[in-house]
């Protein structure tokens, strides 16, 4: 029974020190898990964040599966409010499928406004979805540009309520077309220092096609720069696909 007690104690104080830590240090704040959702924060000048998951859709209704791993997100902090994005996915259409690396795509993320009263923190992402001529299934004629904008509403100490807002062009042939336009609302909830929690709506449609769908996962924090993740979703639409899901890792410099 000792031993059990000491145990205890010995848990009970590695968290108490682990969460003294945590106060002193700049909170680690990810664009995963959410599928659809990222965050308006901005890395800190110097420090470098590297974010991977893997990801498994099926839509049994169309027979097409998807399979990444990793999508992978490398954010590098250049100066206060800024920083620089690079992104790219490997990926099967099934399982024993051919293995595709998916177009880079380069972007910016600029801090707008922190959160003060009704006035949400906010930031704008601006991407370019570099072009790549082959292989046919990921080819991307012309560089295709996207506009984001993030927004984080502080609703108590531990709830709060992130937005997305986006726009693309489709591009055929080397001529833009129609804009693909996306929205995403993720309730995010803070459990306590190492646990988070969240549920995401979000979407995207266009002139031809739309989409919705629903996610539900969580976070744990092992180290100030360490964050495992975990999610599932399934589609609300009849172009969604039937389920996903995903797992991942992040990691700060």
């Amino acid at each position: 029974m000792k031993t059990v007690f000491l145990a205890v104690f010995v848990f009970l104080s590695i968290i108490q020190v682990k969460a003294q830590v945590l106060e002193n240090l700049d909170p680690l704040v990810t664009d995963r898990p959410g599928q659809g959702t990222d965050a308006p924060g901005v890395l800190s000048p110097g420090r470098v964040q590297v974010e991977l998951g893997f990801l498994y859709q099926d839509d049994p209704i169309s027979n097409q599966q998807l399979i990444l791993y990793p999508n992978t997100l490398v954010r590098v902090g250049l100066v206060e409010r800024v920083e620089f994005r690079a992104s790219a996915d490997i990926f099967q259409g099934g399982i024993g499928e051919p293995t595709y690396l998916s177009p880079i795509i380069l972007g910016t993320k600029i801090g707008l406004t922190e959160n003060r009263g009704i006035i949400p923190q906010s930031a704008l992402i601006v991407n370019v979805t570099m072009p790549k001529e082959e292989p046919l299934e990921v080819s991307n004629p012309i560089a295709t540009p996207e506009l984001r904008l993030l927004m984080n509403h502080g609703l108590s100490k531990s709830l709060s309520l992130t937005t997305n807002l986006g726009i693309s062009w489709a591009n055929d042939r080397g001529t833009f077309q129609y804009p693909n336009h996306s929205y995403a609302a993720s309730l995010d909830i803070g459990i306590n220092d190492f646990l988070a929690a969240f549920g995401e709506f979000y979407g995207f449609w266009s002139q031809l096609d739309h989409s919705h769908l629903f996610n539900l996962g969580g976070a744990v924090l092992l180290l100030p720069d360490l964050q495992l993740d975990v999610s599932g979703g399934v589609g609300l639409s009849v172009n969604a696909p039937d389920y996903f899901v995903s797992s991942g890792l992040s990691v700060r410099f």
